[in-house]
């Protein structure tokens, strides 16, 4: 019945979608296939490397799908289980960030163009159409919605880690800052208000109430001149300025180097932006190295930071000793020219440079720069350099200055962690274990996917929140929060770093057990808690099917045992059975023939013809009588026999029985042709038992005046190739064909004639128990073999019998 609530529940579209998935699914695929090559939606670059056929199956796949929801009016499961996989990023050979609007579009135009394209194949109703096309319609329209929405969702995901990177992007400036005792400030002349950063505040050592044009209170009196007087300027002629002054406050005197540019609008200064570096230290450490070259040297070699002038008129460069050191040559051992220090810049850095410093002569504004070299001994090395034009009155360059610094081995260093924490994340993010981070506040700050699988919650919805009220159960919570707070008060624990097995939630509220393991951890100076957890449920109900299935074993083991008692007894029973069958009964019977024959002896002529008939009746019913005696043996001694394996050569075997069975064979002048029969670890005598009774079978079901055929041959063959429940397939055996022309039986008896007492013959014409097949069948039992035939009434029979190759002599 409809659901009238749900506007995805349809009346036609289900039929026509089932009839496409019976009938029309590979033409479906193909054609939506060729409407993605048409149209070319950029989704499409990201299967460049699937053939056309593995792309028409990836197609051919998700079109059943769709059809499937549709055909079952699943409609509303669909499109939210597909908008859920895109925002989960559960899609197969998709990465979600690869997705753009583009696609989301042309998918739905090219899902409705197929549809559309197949309706004229299931209905001309024109009514029909319009109804599954509007149905269509109205699958798209709510399809596009839940798409867009999980697109919109992704791509805000995707901005928050962009704010999070820009965030603490940010925060790592501040701290180079204050590590650098730096500083940047931005002042509105028009307002006469300033931003400025924490540095500004601590270098000027403001308070809260002060603004920032308060410091120049404390500017030393004799440079507070100089420094208005090049912001001034700045602001009057080129913009830029910087200067170092003394600057006074709370008794101490530091110095302060401070650089800035002033941004006009129509030739009027409207704002001053600039950097304040307090260079106490380093002023002090410059005045002590200005009073000795040697030291100015020693300083350069230490920080690896070199000097450089270019006389932009005369083209004469001057380096200093480092800076030789640095490209690896003698310091001062040869002069340097603008090509030749060109010629040293790694090729795909050499443009970019020399536009730099055009950029930077007609601007007279030098930025800092980073570049590549190839040294004098061929090394690479990455070099940071800050340079300045120094320009006269008339803004024409007189000479570039700056420094140069070899920071290869910090950036060799930062692209090393740099790898290593891409790593990092990469392991966690394919743990095949649940990865939870919590800091000592039990907050969750990390979330891998394994543990979004587990516990059902996605990172998103619990980042933040506190780990006890979201995993732990109830009655555990109290006994968490104790542990947690007894290894803040006292550092001691009886959890960490050894592995527990405890009760956890997921999402759906559900208790089950996991393995877990916590360790401490501390990153940027906080304590962290890093824990790795094992859904253990299935472990768990293992442990416990293994020890019921060890109890189970153990009642077998004993009902085993009882079973080799019973066993025992009836062997023992056998035994005796044996003793009775080859003397007891056998004797009586004996006689019975022997007095009968007697009778019939000295009585010849005189008994009557009907008392002749009874004593050959009883003579007769003896014999078989005695023969089933026989074979009953025969049968026993197979079943309970010790299983005495020797090398028996087969031939010799075959000979035997041949020799046994001579005057039947002279008789009914049977032929029997073999071929070369292996040697292997048999019990001879039931061998000989075997060989016997197919050929006597043979023998016996021949067809009269016709002379008995038997070919009996031998190959190897695969145990995989064997069509028997006994058969192993990692096994090799040897395959035994006794073949005969004989009456044959019907191919419906080919398994019962294996039976103990089974004939399928009149016993006044063939004499026998019924016996001797079972027999074979149990011989090739004890020597882990089987047997089989095949017949067809009147065209004689075959049977083959399988022997583990493994067993050859």
């Amino acid at each position: 019945m409809k659901d009238k609530e749900d506007k995805l529940f349809f009346d036609h579209l289900p039929a026509y979608a089932s009839f496409l998935l019976e009938h029309k699914l590979s033409d479906y695929a193909k054609k939506q296939l060729q409407y993605f090559q048409e149209e070319h939606p950029p989704l499409l670059r990201l299967f460049d490397n699937l053939s056309e056929k593995q792309l028409l199956e990836v197609v051919k796949k998700n079109a059943a799908d769709l059809l499937k929801a549709m055909a079952f009016n699943k409609n509303r499961e669909y499109i939210k289980t597909a908008a859920k996989d895109f925002i989960e990023n559960n899609i197969t050979s998709l990465e979600r960030e690869e997705v753009v609007a583009e696609d989301i579009s042309i998918f739905s135009l090219i899902r409705r163009k197929v549809l559309r394209h197949f309706l004229t194949f299931y209905t001309t109703d024109l009514i029909i159409v319009t109804e599954v096309m509007e149905e269509v319609d109205r699958f798209t329209a709510e399809s596009d919605a839940a798409s867009f929405h999980a697109f919109i969702e992704v791509q805000k995901e995707k901005m928050k880690r962009m704010n999070k990177k820009l965030a603490q992007k940010n925060e790592d400036l501040l701290e180079a800052q204050e590590l650098t005792d730096m500083g940047n400030f931005l002042w509105d002349i028009k307002k006469g208000s300033a931003k400025y950063t924490p540095g500004i505040s601590h270098i000027f050592e403001l308070q809260a109430s002060e603004s920032i044009s308060s410091f120049l209170k404390s500017v030393h009196e004799d440079d507070r001149s100089s420094l208005q007087a090049a912001v001034t300027e700045a602001r009057v002629n080129n913009g830029f300025y910087e200067c170092e002054y003394r600057y006074k406050r709370n008794h101490k005197e530091k110095r302060i180097w401070s650089r800035g540019q002033v941004t006009f609008e129509k030739d009027q200064p409207v704002s001053v932006k600039g950097t304040v570096m307090d260079i106490t230290h380093k002023y002090q450490m410059l005045e002590q190295l200005r009073e000795s070259e040697q030291l100015n040297k020693q300083a350069q070699a230490i920080t690896h930071i070199g000097n450089w002038t270019w006389d932009v008129a005369t083209e004469q460069i001057t380096w200093s000793d480092e800076l030789y050191r640095i490209y690896d040559l003698n310091p001062q051992s040869e002069k340097i020219t603008f090509d030749r220090w060109l010629s040293y810049i790694h090729p795909e850095d050499r443009e970019r440079r020399v536009n730099e410093i055009k950029k930077s002569l007609q601007t007279l504004v030098a930025s800092d720069y980073t570049i590549r070299i190839i040294t004098g001994s061929g090394k690479l090395k990455i070099l940071k350099g800050k340079g300045e034009v120094r320009a006269d009155k008339g803004k024409k360059q007189i000479r570039l200055i700056g420094t140069c610094q070899d920071v290869t081995q910090e950036h060799n260093l930062h692209a090393e962690l740099k790898e290593k924490e891409e790593y990092l994340n990469h392991l966690i993010t394919n743990a095949p274990d649940a990865v939870i981070v919590v800091d000592k506040n039990s907050t969750i700050t990390l979330w891998n996917p394994k543990t979004e699988e587990i516990f059902g919650w996605s990172a998103k919805e619990v980042m933040g929140k506190d780990l006890n009220e979201i995993l732990i159960p109830p009655q555990f919570r109290e006994s968490y929060t104790k542990e947690l707070n007894r290894f803040l008060e006292t550092g001691l624990s009886n959890v960490l770093n050894r592995t527990m097995e405890i009760r956890m939630l997921n999402k759906q509220q559900e208790e089950f057990d996991v393995s877990l393991t916590i360790s401490q951890s501390m990153q940027q100076g906080k304590l962290l808690f890093i824990a790795f957890l094992r859904d253990i449920t299935k472990q768990k109900q293992i442990k416990l099917e293994l020890q019921n299935k060890t109890l189970e074993l153990e009642k077998l083991n004993a009902s085993l045992a009882s079973k080799n008692g019973e066993l025992e007894r009836m062997n023992k029973e056998l035994e005796s059975f044996n003793y009775v069958a080859s003397h007891d009964l056998k004797e009586p019977l004996r006689k019975i023939q022997i007095f009968a024959h007697r009778i019939l002896e000295k009585g010849s002529g005189e008994i009557p013809h009907a008392t002749v008939d009874y004593f050959n009746k009883i003579i007769t019913a003896s014999s078989r009588m005695q023969l089933l005696i026989e074979d009953l043996l025969v049968f026993s001694q197979t079943t309970a026999a010790e299983n005495k394996f020797e090398s028996v050569n087969l031939n010799e075997i075959l000979n035997e029985v041949i020799s046994m069975l001579s005057t039947s064979i002279e008789e009914k002048k049977v032929v029997i042709d073999s071929e070369e029969l292996p040697v292997m670890k048999t019990i001879p005598f039931q061998m000989q038992q075997l060989f016997l009774n197919l050929i006597s079978n043979s023998i016996k079901y021949s067809h009269e005046g016709i002379s008995p055929h038997i070919h009996i041959a031998v190959h190897p063959v695969k145990g995989i190739l064997i069509h028997h429940p006994m058969a192993q397939q990692d096994k090799e055996y040897f395959e035994f064909i006794v073949q005969d022309n004989g009456i044959g039986f019907s191919e419906e008896y080919a398994e019962k004639i294996f039976e103990l007492f089974q004939r399928l013959h009149n016993k006044d014409k063939y004499f026998g128990t019924g016996i001797g097949l079972a027999i074979c069948k149990k011989i090739l039992h004890n020597h882990n073999g089987f047997i089989v035939a095949h017949s067809e009434a009147s065209k004689g029979s075959t049977f083959h019998f399988y022997l583990p190759k493994e067993q050859v002599a």
